[in-house]
């Protein structure tokens, strides 16, 4: 079924596009839904990140929190990605996965790729 959208003034962006949300049953500016799912994913990767050390298992970066990720130590354990979508998920489902991962920073994530390829 196709989302429905009309064009409504919101107090932070002026006239802008709204979505229809059904749980609400009622309409939201999509870029204020835009920011806070931003948000929210960024405030529980920062908790996660916190939780195992807030630096990479391997070489110690800990600089930017951006450049912090998760590898997942068994592959075939993985449900989903503690990227982006998987952030998208409960606190409590993003940790349960994290807790088959090791917090590494990219440069040595792309390393561990590249051992098992």
């Amino acid at each position: 079924m196709k989302e429905k959208h009309i064009i409504k003034e919101c107090k932070y962006h002026g006239q802008t596009e709204h979505i229809l949300e059904k749980c609400r049953n009622a309409y939201r500016c999509k870029k204020c839904r835009s920011n806070n799912v931003s948000k929210r994913r960024k405030s529980i990767k920062e908790k996660l990140v916190k939780l195992f050390g807030g630096e990479c298992k391997i070489c110690g970066y800990k600089k930017y929190i951006g450049a912090l990720e998760f590898h997942h130590l068994d592959p075939e354990n993985k449900k989903f990605s503690l990227g982006c979508s998987g952030l998208t998920r409960s606190f409590e489902k993003a940790l349960e996965e994290a807790k088959k991962c090791i917090l590494v920073c990219a440069n040595c994530h792309r390393e561990l790729e590249s051992i098992k390829n």
